[in-house]
């Protein structure tokens, strides 16, 4: 049986403030980033040696690299789409209709699934309606 708390004694954080926390330390993170990387195209080779930066990569980096990931941000999108189209069934196919782990309405539908459905709270379950009910229904 657990101990009741003091109340000097905080509650341990939650996950969701663990996550801000982490959130915000990336925040700083990437900010100190973004001033390093201007610095460092910036900034010319006198005051980076002073400073004790001697290896550094060449400055054609500093336009190389975001030219590149301007460049990815058309192409991931056409990428995904491409892939999506490649891995989805051909209209034909078998595959479009029902799957091996579909759950199709039985009938006849239950007098209690029916009650259920009747209350304002209720969420009915996730079920395929099969596809010659739906004919039945649209084209009588």
């Amino acid at each position: 049986m657990a101990r009741p708390r003091s109340a000097s004694v905080p509650p341990p954080p939650t996950r969701s403030e663990t996550r801000e926390y982490i959130g915000f330390a990336i925040y700083l993170a990437s900010f100190v980033a973004f001033v390093l990387y201007l610095a460092w195209a910036l900034l010319p080779d006198g005051v980076l040696h002073a400073v004790g930066l001697s290896y550094y990569p060449t400055r054609w980096w500093a336009l190389a690299l975001p030219i590149w990931v301007l460049g990815l941000i058309p192409f991931i999108p056409i990428a995904f789409t491409g892939i999506n189209l490649l891995r989805t069934p051909g209209l034909r196919a078998l595959d479009t209709i029902s799957e091996p782990d579909a759950r199709v309405l039985q009938f006849p539908v239950d007098a209690d699934k029916l009650l259920k459905l009747g209350s304002e709270d209720s969420i009915p379950e996730l079920e395929d309606i099969p596809l010659s009910t739906v004919n039945q229904i649209l084209y009588p």
